[in-house]
C-alpha cells in the first residue's frame, strides 16, 4: 500500500504496541538480536551498500526516535516521555567490522549486543544495528549479527528483511531498480483496528509460572536452544494439524503444555501468544508492510491427556480473544492497578519472570538457503528475556517443509538442562500427535 507524496509521513507518535516495546527495549528487555552464517564474498562495503538501500526502501528503518511531550496518568508510571518516529535526519544504519581470528567470535558478539540497546540522543541512531563478524578479511565464512528495537519490526518484517537482503547481495543492480515499498512512515497498529464495543470488559485473568527450579550457577544472561524437525515429520504434523481443523499454533502450545505437565506436575499454565494483525486493520495492511503489527494476547489453559484438545483450546481461546475482548487479553499496554496487584510479588519472586511460556508462530518463510554466491548455512535468534518476560520464549518457524524450534530463556530462572528437557519432551508430543498420519517411511527427522 504505496502513500503517494502528498500525504507522505515524516514523523508520527509512536503507537501504543510499539511504545511498550521501545520502553521494554531501552530497559534491556526484548532486544531482537540474530546471527547468520554466511558463505560467500560478504565484504563491509557491499553490506553497508545493502543497508543503505533497505533504509530507503521502508522508511521505518530510516527513522530515528525522538522524545516530544509528557504523558500523564493515574498508575505508575504517572509520567512518563511520548516517544516519535522521525525520518528527519537519521543516521546511516550502522555496519560494523570485527575481526578475530577465533571462529566462535561471533556468539561473544551476539551476546553483547543482545543486552545493549539501540540509545536514543542526539546521534538520531535508526533502530536497528549491524556487526559483521570475520576471522580475517577474506574470509569465506562470515556472522551477520543484527539487532533491533522491536517497535520496527515483527517476525513477518524480520524474515522480510533478511529476503530482501540477501536478494540484493546477490543481485545489487537489479534490486536497486525496484521502487520503495512506502513512501512514508507506515500507520500504528491502533490506528488501523476497528474498536470492538465490549473490548476491555473481562476480568484480569493473573499469569501462571513455572515452579522456582535450582540454577547450577546462575548467570543474568539470555540464552537459547534450537531443534529442528524435518520436512517429512514436518508435513505430518502439518496434516494432523489440518485433520484436527486447528492451528499450527495450537499444535506447538500443547507441545509445551504437555511438557510442562510431564515436567513439573502442573495441571494449569498461561500462555503468552504473539499474533499477527496486518489483515485485521481497516484498510488491511499487505504483509509487505514493514513495521510492527503484532500483539501478545494471554489464555489461560487446563493441562490434560489429549493433546488435540488442548491444541484446540488454545486456538479457540485465542481466536475468541482476537474476535471479542481483544483488549483485555493483550500484554502489551502500561500496567493497570490489576497487574501491580496480581504480578508484582510473583514476579519478583520468581527471579522476573510472567507467564511459564511465550509462543510466536512466523509461519512459512520465502527466506530460503541459496542466493548466487551467497549461501545461508545457520541462524541463531537471540531475544532478551532476562531483565523481565516469560520463563520460555519459543519461536518456530518453517522453511523448506521443516520446521525450525528456537527456545528462549533466562539463564538464571531456568538451568540449559530443564530447558533442554522440556524442550525435548515437547517435540516428542508434536512427533507422537503426528504418527496416525505420518508416512510408514518417514524418519524421525529431528535434531
Amino acid at each position: 500500500m504505496a502513500l503517494s507524496v502528498e500525504n507522505l509521513v515524516e514523523t508520527r507518535q509512536v503507537g501504543e504496541q510499539e511504545r511498550i516495546f521501545h520502553y521494554l527495549h531501552m530497559l534491556g528487555g526484548l532486544v531482537a538480536s540474530g546471527a547468520m552464517r554466511v558463505r560467500g564474498p560478504l565484504t563491509p562495503q557491499l553490506l553497508q551498500n545493502a543497508f543503505d538501500w533497505l533504509q530507503k526502501r521502508h522508511p521505518i528503518l530510516n527513522s530515528h526516535i525522538r522524545y516530544q511531550g509528557m504523558a500523564y496518568r493515574s498508575v505508575p508510571p504517572f509520567v512518563y516521555p511520548v516517544p516519535w518516529f522521525d525520518t528527519r535526519g537519521t543516521a546511516r544504519i550502522p555496519v560494523r567490522v570485527v575481526t578475530d581470528p577465533d571462529p566462535e567470535a561471533w556468539r561473544g558478539v551476539l551476546a553483547e549486543e543482545n543486552k545493549t540497546p539501540i540509545p536514543v540522543d542526539k546521534r538520531k541512531l535508526p533502530r536497528i544495528r549491524v556487526v559483521l563478524v570475520r576471522t580475517h578479511e577474506d574470509a569465506e565464512i562470515g556472522y551477520l549479527v543484527s539487532t533491533m528495537d522491536h517497535c520496527i519490526a515483527d517476525a513477518q518484517a524480520g524474515m522480510m528483511l533478511n529476503d530482501e537482503l540477501f536478494r540484493y547481495l546477490a543481485d545489487p543492480a537489479a534490486m536497486e531498480a525496484l521502487p520503495p515499498v512506502q513512501l512514508g512512515l507506515p500507520p500504528s497498529l491502533e490506528s488501523g483496528l476497528p474498536k470492538k464495543s465490549d473490548s476491555g470488559k473481562k476480568p484480569y485473568v493473573p499469569a501462571v509460572r513455572f515452579p522456582k527450579t535450582e540454577v547450577p550457577n546462575p548467570e543474568r544472561a539470555s540464552r537459547s536452544v534450537s531443534r529442528q524437525i524435518g520436512a517429512n515429520v514436518g508435513e505430518a504434523i502439518r496434516a494432523a494439524v489440518r485433520a484436527h481443523r486447528t492451528t499450527m499454533h495450537g499444535a506447538i502450545g500443547a507441545a509445551f503444555l504437555a511438557a510442562t505437565r510431564e515436567k513439573f506436575g502442573m495441571d494449569e499454565m498461561t500462555i503468552l501468544s504473539t499474533v499477527e494483525l496486518r489483515r485485521m486493520m481497516k484498510p488491511a495492511l499487505p504483509l509487505t508492510a514493514f513495521g510492527c503489527y503484532i500483539d501478545i494476547l494471554r489464555t489461560h489453559h487446563a493441562l490434560k491427556d489429549d493433546f488435540w484438545a488442548m491444541a484446540s483450546d488454545l486456538s479457540f481461546k485465542l481466536i475468541s480473544a482476537i474476535a471479542r475482548d481483544q483488549e483485555s487479553a493483550s500484554v502489551m499496554k502500561l500496567a493497570t492497578w490489576d497487574v501491580y496487584k496480581h504480578e508484582t510479588i510473583p514476579t519478583m519472586t520468581h527471579r522476573r519472570r510472567i507467564d511459564g511460556i511465550a509462543i510466536t508462530t512466523a509461519g512459512e518463510s520465502n527466506f530460503r538457503g541459496d542466493y548466487g554466491a551467497f549461501h545461508l548455512e545457520g541462524v541463531s535468534e537471540s531475544v532478551s528475556i532476562d531483565m523481565f518476560g516469560p520463563s520460555l520464549f519459543i519461536v518456530t518457524t518453517e522453511q523448506g517443509g521443516g520446521i525450525d524450534i528456537h527456545v528462549g530463556y533466562a539463564a538464571d530462572a531456568l538451568s540449559k538442562a530443564d530447558v533442554d528437557d522440556i524442550t525435548d519432551r515437547a517435540v516428542a508430543a508434536l512427533v507422537a500427535a503426528a504418527e496416525p498420519v505420518r508416512p510408514a517411511n518417514a524418519s524421525a527427522g529431528v535434531k
